[in-house]
């Protein structure tokens, strides 16, 4: 079992990694600007703190086995994931955590490549400011010294979770065909796993249905 440090708790995704954590075993520490928003589970440390605190991450997150970033800012915010994942990676480095595991979208970078042309058109469109802005902020990973894992969910929503769907390495991954929808459980699922495999350091995910992708 491990210790898993997590931001965003309060959102659909992270809420739900929360449980997730918990009930596979997992001891966790959640770092909330709303610690009364967090869900009261057993076993879920709560220390209060903002995301441009990088010296309240850090301290809340030493100890700890990885790091879980389930946080995607607001539509509209075009620079929310620039200034926050220099923030993540250096409470991960200075506090000698062993991994950043960070939920982005996917639509982001040369993930809109492998989207149908319908996505795509979106991406590029209604969403460019919100794509553009993780794709910048992502770049930052490879040369930041540290061990991360990216992970691509597909749209999401709220429901009980399906017995079978995808996380499969974007490299690996030609097309993602139509719009495909997965319930917020399943990347949560996804993200404990991944949270526990050092094989992933390094690594895209894309998470999505079964059938939403095709090999290349």
């Amino acid at each position: 079992m491990m210790k898993i440090a997590l931001v965003g708790a309060t959102g659909n995704v992270g809420s739900a990694t929360l449980r997730e954590a918990v009930a596979a075993g997992h001891e966790v520490v959640a770092f909330a600007r709303r610690p009364d928003a967090v869900e009261k589970i057993d076993g879920v440390r709560v220390v209060e703190g903002a995301l441009d605190d990088v010296a309240g991450l850090t301290s809340a997150i030493t100890g700890s086995d990885v790091l879980v970033a389930a946080v995607t800012g607001p539509v509209r915010d075009k620079t929310f994931a620039q200034r926050t994942v220099p923030n993540l990676i250096a409470a991960v480095r200075d506090s000698g955590v062993g991994r950043l595991v960070l939920v982005s979208a996917f639509g982001a970078g040369d993930t809109a490549l492998k989207a149908s042309p319908f996505a795509r058109a979106l991406y590029r469109t209604a969403l460019k400011g919100f794509f553009d802005d993780k794709a910048a902020a992502e770049e930052l990973l490879p040369a930041s010294g540290i061990n991360w894992t990216a992970v691509y969910p597909v749209n999401l929503k709220a429901g009980q979770p399906v017995s079978e769907w995808a996380a499969e390495p974007i490299e690996k991954v030609k097309k993602v065909p139509g719009l495909p929808t997965l319930p917020y459980s399943n990347v949560a699922k996804t993200l404990v796993q991944l949270a526990t495999d050092q094989g992933a350091s390094g690594r895209r995910i894309l998470v999505t249905t079964k059938s939403g992708w095709k090999a290349v």
